[in-house]
């Protein structure tokens, strides 16, 4: 098994970009770190993209971006061991790793074994795809987020992570601005103000990923999450894409609400936390 790393996403995209379209609806994370490294809504240091050949096919693609997690898209069974063992020389002090159930569970356990840091379940996300669409018919209505809602987006995707034990990719304003005007951040209105908010990620071979989507704890159970969960939905497939989004396992309420809307389980990704 030979494996190479590189901080070059243009070269990293080059070779894995085949690997991509046998499956991008398992690959959506992956697909979207190197559309929004390449787009330029992530310039984060310390990017590291881990490919796995056999002898000259590639069997495994491995990412760590910015200071997050390690994420495992693929890798075979032979290719475990020197994936974690290269990594390990870069990144010792790795927070933990995320991919689907099974590839996951198997990194955690080798770094753990290989690094001397032990491993455990942090969350498990479930990917959904979107099948009949359902629209529920709520109060309000929705609209792109603009420059002077900037502040709602950040303060509100924040609480999103601390509510959910996620860690903090640290955007700031900035960043935020980027992602604004990139035109992929909707809210959900009532009386004028802002009661939920949704967005999506950059589409990438032919599937777009919807998420964050958030409701401030004071404002839910009105049904405002489903309704503009299932406008960004709408919009993603008018254009002709697949839409999927990830649910933490343990809430369900975001559960019931997706399937209600019209999406449906793929698969299962859980996060391994070292420490």
């Amino acid at each position: 098994m030979r494996i190479t790393i590189t901080g070059d996403v243009a070269d990293f995209e080059r070779r894995a970009k085949a690997f991509l379209r046998r499956d991008p609806l398992r690959y959506t994370v992956l697909a979207t770190i190197i559309a929004n490294r390449t787009g330029g809504l992530d310039n984060s240091p310390d990017a590291y993209f881990l490919t796995a050949y056999d002898g000259d096919t590639l069997r495994g693609v491995v990412t760590r971006v910015g200071g997050r997690e390690i994420y495992v898209s693929e890798l075979p069974t032979d290719g475990f061991d020197p994936a974690v063992r290269a990594l390990a020389e870069v990144v010792p002090g790795a927070g933990g790793v995320e991919g689907a159930d099974g590839i996951a569970s198997r990194f955690a356990a080798r770094w753990s074994a290989v690094v001397g840091v032990p491993h455990r379940v942090s969350f498990v996300n479930v990917l959904y795809r979107l099948d009949a669409l359902e629209s529920p018919d709520v109060a309000g209505t929705p609209r792109r987020a603009t420059e002077s809602d900037r502040d709602v987006c950040v303060d509100w995707t924040r609480a999103m992570r601390v509510e959910a034990g996620i860690p903090d990719i640290g955007w700031d304003a900035v960043a935020m601005r980027r992602r604004i005007a990139a035109g992929r951040w909707w809210l959900w209105e009532r009386d004028g103000e802002p009661v939920s908010l949704a967005a999506h990620q950059i589409p990438a071979y032919g599937v777009a990923r919807v998420g964050p989507v958030y409701t401030p704890p004071a404002e839910r159970g009105n049904g405002y999450a489903s309704a503009v969960s299932a406008h960004v939905s709408h919009t993603l497939r008018t254009r002709g894409l697949a839409v999927c989004l990830f649910a933490d396992k343990a809430n369900p309420t975001s559960n019931k609400i997706y399937r209600d809307i019209g999406f449906r389980p793929v698969g299962e990704f859980p996060h391994y936390v070292f420490d």
